[in-house]
């Protein structure tokens, strides 16, 4: 009998994991850059309030919480309209700044980070990056 609860505390751990892995994930690089920047923005499967990002090179995750979301374009014909949301990063410090992008659908556009000076960087989709569990360089 405890044999039987510890396979099935094992299965339920397991899938736990394998839930936990099934956030959903971009790849982005920074454009106009000198040094690309590359990002890896999760949004997390069980509160679509909250994420994280990884910095290629970057020591940690950075937790992120959705400021706001608006739509910009009702789109006719039964397709998803357009939305610009807003995301904050939580910092200890308050210095973390904030992800814009436009989505249409599974479509991200315009993504970019402003930094808490003011200063922009805009990043387009790395689809080459993209793997079935994150991006290829990401530090997991």
């Amino acid at each position: 009998m405890n044999r039987l609860i510890g396979v099935l505390v094992i299965l339920f751990l397991a899938a736990s994991s394998a839930m936990a892995d099934q956030n959903d994930f971009r790849c982005f690089k920074s454009v106009g850059l000198k040094n690309t920047l590359r990002i890896q923005f999760v949004f997390q499967s069980d509160n679509d309030d909250v994420g994280y990002v990884i910095y290629k090179g970057g020591s940690a995750r950075i937790p992120v919480k959705r400021l706001k979301e608006k739509e910009l374009k009702k789109v006719p014909g039964g397709r998803p309209s357009e939305f610009e949301t807003q995301w904050r990063e939580i910092t200890s410090d308050e210095t973390g700044g904030t992800y814009v992008y436009v989505s249409q659908g599974a479509l991200i556009d315009n993504f970019r980070y402003i930094r808490k000076d003011g200063k922009i960087f805009k990043f387009v989709e790395d689809l080459d990056a993209s793997t079935d569990n994150g991006c290829a360089w990401a530090a997991k």
